[in-house]
This record gives structure tokens, C-alpha cells and sequence, in this order.
């Protein structure tokens, strides 16, 4: 996926627009055209969705104004067909300074740490005055019909009040963890519980549901609760809900979710499927191309492939665990692995012989992985994920089965939906959780932890085979709710048209 143009200098805080990735379709004025304006969180995970929205909306003829910043918007990949869609991209400048954060923290993975996390919230809220100003001034579009937001923008809330127009939160993981997490703040599950590993009920929830405080996401305690209550108050708000998930894949938590919130939840994923094929295309990274060439050379559903996203890093004492492990499960493997410390890593390797020993069945990439491209080649034949939920629903749009191996925020609740609900995963036996931006020090699984998971999503006898074919079919079922017709397909047509439907009643 080739890269926008990267911008030179600092724009000014109510930036011009700038061209999208290509030139961008001539939208007619006219009444039946909503102007939806998308504010994506900025960070790792969120930004890719929401950008696959809005080319949803586009392609169903909307116009669409999607907000980032400059260096945000250098990250920002094009896709086939993106020159024809009527998308203006909008790089606000990021107030660092103002806010106290490091030049070029614009974005939540640029953070030094999560002592930085109010900071960066404080200097996304900043851009609500700019983003308004640069929505009136607009001579090049029509009046905004309604904002859709990420979840964690409860700022916007407020810019779309001042601009007299629906919001709309878009929720980047799935209807079953969402829900979870507004339950245990609701219920205030972990009030006067000392023990953080101790397993507390979740009331109310549609199945049998304990989480502990140690593996769940860090909204309960400090700057972090805050920011979760106000994220929840703004989210219980908005004029509905709109899920990167779809209808088949849980609709019993979506039906429970949307009672609870009497909110309409719109389910419109796997949201990358809607403008890419399945089968990925390979760019011409080096890395891309090497994992490529390397799959063609193998049995068709043999190899695992193993990942755990782009925030999560690991000690050398962990990685040498997996390591042996993937040597002693004896199968093929794609490792893309983001050590703590490059160097480090490097140097085991070679004084190991790891790489030596596995040569004809093992690769390891320490620089960028196509995952998308690897999950739906042939000879893919499962996932070992940290379960943050855009990994997750490429797993299952792929049709592969997965070993979950979760890490912090709500990883744990959709391991529980993978490995419980869904019956496609095995879970690799981690316990607790690691903090983001904190370098972990523990072995949380042993190598005879990762042989075991790796055996057993891959073979398993007849109970992996029938978790195989309930991946397939899930993966089947992901592919049709997208296509003309399907579900997801059906709730964005909804959604243009609800929002048309709004516009006029309000005129």
C-alpha cells in the first residue's frame, strides 16, 4: 500500500485541505449529497478503519471530509480507486507545544509513554475550535450532515452540537468487549476489590462473564477512569453507534448492546473488505516481497503465522521463549517480531542459531509484515495474535483459526469471544496483563506453551479440525455481509440514507 505525500512544513491550525490520495472526485451540490466529516483517533489501529468508512461512504455516494494531521496523513495508504471517491483530507496541526507533548507526537504510538496520554487527549480536544472554523470557511463543500467520530474523540460531541448535526462514535473493536467494559464501569465491578487477580461477574451480561482488574483495560483507576466515564457519558449521547463488526459474527452482543444503550448500533464491517479484495496484494517492500516468495514455496494451510500488532513489545527473555517454541512445534512459520531492543535481539539470533536451525521452515521479519497478504495466502494455516480486534477480524475474514495470545487493553475480552463464543481460538495460557508503553520483564508463556498452541490450532485432531471449519465458515459469512446485499453492505446504504433522512426532517 503505497503512501500519501508527506508534507514538508507545519500547517497552520485551521489547515487548508488538502487532496486526498489522488486527486478525488468533483462532488455535485446538491440535496441528496450528506457531507459526512470523520475524525479518526490518532493512532495505530484506529485510523485504518475509520479511513476504510469512509471510502464505504464515499463509494455509496457521499461526500466525505476526513480529518488528520500532517504527519498522520503521510501514513495514510491509498487504495485501487481512490482517485474517483469524493474524499477531502483535512491535516489540522497538532498542538503539541500547547499541550505538552515532544514535537511530532501525533500519534497515540509516537507517545514516549503513558504519562503522556492526558496530553495527547488535551491536544486532540484542541482541534474542535479549528476543526468548526475550517467546517464554516469550507467554499469547496456543502455544510457538514454529520460527524463520525472514534469513541475516544468525546470532544467532538461538542463540534457537532455547534454545528447542528448529528454524531455518530465509531467503535474500532467488537460489540461483545464494547459492551463488557460499559457494564464493569457501570457496575463499578472492582469497587472495594483489593485483589487485582481476583475474577469479578459482570452483571448483566448476555453470557457467563468474569474479567479480574489486572487483565482489563486501564479505565479504572487515575486519569484513565476519567477519561473512560467521559468517553461512555459522550458515546450514551451520540445519535448511535457504529461497530467495525458484523451482524453474524455476534449478534447476541449487538442486540444486548444496542438495548442497553437505546442507541442504534450499526454493525459495518469487516469495514477493509468493503474496498479490498480478500487476497491482499504484495507491495514492493522488500519485506512484503520476501514473505511472499517464501509462502509460495510451501504446503497449502501449513504455515502459522505469529504477530502481535504494532504496540506491543517483548523482553529478549520472552522472544527466546517463542523462538524455541516455534522450533520445537516443527512446522512452518512466519514470526514478525518487534523486539524491545533491536540489537539485542539480532545478536541472540546469531549467537543462538536460531535462524540456522529453522532455515528451511521458519522466517523471521524484524522490519514491517504485509499481515493481511500473509493471513489470506493458501498456505497460511493460523494466527498467533495479541487479539487486538483489527488482527482479529482479519484472522477471521481470512477463515483461519487462531492461538490467542493477548496483551493489555481489551485483549483479554476478545480472547474470551474468540476462544469461548466463537470457538476458533486456543488460547496460548497468558494470565496477566502487560502495560502499554512498559517494557515487560516476565516469561508469561514458556516455549512448551507456544509448541502446544501452535500444535494444536494447526492439527488438533478432530476437535481442531471442526474448529477449522467453523473458521471457514465464519470467514464465508464475513465476505458475504460485506458483498452487495449483505448485512454491513445494507447498514451503510441505511446510514447514508438515515442521515439524508435527518438532514431534511431538521430543515
Amino acid at each position: 500500500m503505497s503512501s500519501a505525500p508527506k508534507q514538508d512544513s507545519v500547517q497552520p491550525l485551521a489547515a487548508s485541505v488538502m487532496p486526498s490520495p489522488g486527486t478525488g472526485a468533483a462532488v455535485p451540490r446538491t440535496d441528496s449529497t450528506p457531507h459526512f466529516v470523520l475524525v479518526p483517533m490518532m493512532a495505530a489501529g484506529h485510523a485504518g478503519p475509520m479511513l476504510d468508512m469512509a471510502r464505504a461512504l464515499a463509494r455509496r455516494g457521499a461526500l466525505v471530509t476526513f480529518v488528520t494531521t500532517p504527519l498522520n496523513l503521510s501514513r495514510l495508504g491509498s487504495a485501487p480507486g481512490d482517485d474517483a471517491l469524493p474524499i477531502r483530507f483535512v491535516p489540522l496541526r497538532f498542538p503539541c507545544a500547547e499541550a505538552g507533548l515532544p514535537e511530532g507526537c501525533e500519534s497515540a504510538d509516537a507517545l514516549p509513554g503513558l504519562a503522556y496520554l492526558k496530553n495527547f487527549h488535551d491536544a486532540c480536544a484542541m482541534l474542535g475550535a479549528p476543526l468548526v472554523a475550517h467546517l464554516r470557511d469550507a467554499a469547496d463543500a456543502p455544510a457538514a450532515s454529520c460527524v463520525v467520530s472514534d469513541t475516544c474523540h468525546p470532544w467532538t460531541s461538542a463540534v457537532a452540537r455547534e454545528l447542528g448535526v448529528p454524531r455518530l462514535a465509531l467503535e474500532t473493536s467488537c460489540a461483545f468487549s464494547s459492551f463488557c467494559m460499559r457494564l464493569m464501569s457501570t457496575h463499578g465491578i472492582f469497587e472495594g476489590v483489593d485483589d487485582d487477580e481476583l475474577p469479578v461477574r459482570v452483571p448483566g451480561f448476555p453470557i457467563d462473564m468474569e474479567m479480574s482488574r489486572a487483565r482489563s483495560p486501564g479505565n479504572f483507576s487515575g486519569f484513565g477512569k476519567v477519561f473512560a466515564d467521559e468517553v461512555m457519558a459522550e458515546n450514551a449521547r451520540a445519535d448511535g453507534l457504529l461497530v467495525n463488526s458484523f451482524a453474524e459474527l455476534e449478534p447476541l452482543f449487538v442486540d444486548a448492546y444496542e438495548a442497553a444503550l437505546g442507541k442504534k448500533i450499526w454493525t459495518v464491517g469487516p469495514l477493509f473488505l468493503h474496498t479490498m479484495p480478500l487476497t491482499a496484494a504484495i507491495d514492493d517492500d522488500v519485506d512484503a516481497i520476501r514473505c511472499a516468495s517464501w509462502l509460495e514455496s510451501k504446503k497449502p494451510r501449513s504455515v502459522v503465522f505469529v504477530s502481535f500488532g504494532s504496540l506491543a513489545r517483548s523482553p529478549l527473555p520472552q522472544l527466546a521463549e517463542i523462538a524455541h517454541g516455534l522450533d520445537a512445534s516443527d512446522r512452518p512459520f512466519i514470526w514478525a517480531v518487534k523486539p524491545s531492543n533491536l540489537a539485542d535481539f539480532e545478536r541472540w539470533l546469531s549467537d543462538d542459531g536460531f535462524e540456522s536451525r529453522v532455515a528451511e521452515r521458519g522466517l523471521v521479519v524484524t522490519g514491517w509484515a504485509p499481515q493481511r497478504a500473509i493471513l489470506s495466502h493458501p498456505a497460511t494455516g493460523a494466527f498467533v495474535t495479541h487479539c487486538g480486534w483489527n488482527s482479529v477480524l482479519e484472522c477471521v475474514a481470512a477463515g483461519l483459526p487462531m492461538a490467542t495470545w493477548p496483551h493489555f487493553a481489551e485483549q483479554f475480552m476478545n480472547e474470551k469471544l474468540v476462544v469461548d463464543v466463537l470457538r476458533v481460538g486456543v488460547p496460548v495460557g497468558v494470565k496477566g496483563a502487560a502495560q502499554w508503553g512498559v517494557e515487560a520483564e516476565a516469561v508469561v508463556a514458556t516455549r512448551d506453551d507456544v509448541a502446544r498452541a501452535v500444535a494444536a490450532v494447526l492439527d488438533g485432531g478432530e476437535e481442531g479440525s471442526a474448529r477449522r471449519a467453523r473458521a471457514a465458515d465464519l470467514g464465508r459469512k464475513a465476505r458475504e455481509a460485506v458483498a452487495r446485499g449483505g448485512s454491513s453492505d445494507r447498514n451503510v446504504a441505511r446510514l447514508v440514507q438515515h442521515v439524508l433522512e435527518q438532514r431534511k426532517s431538521a430543515a
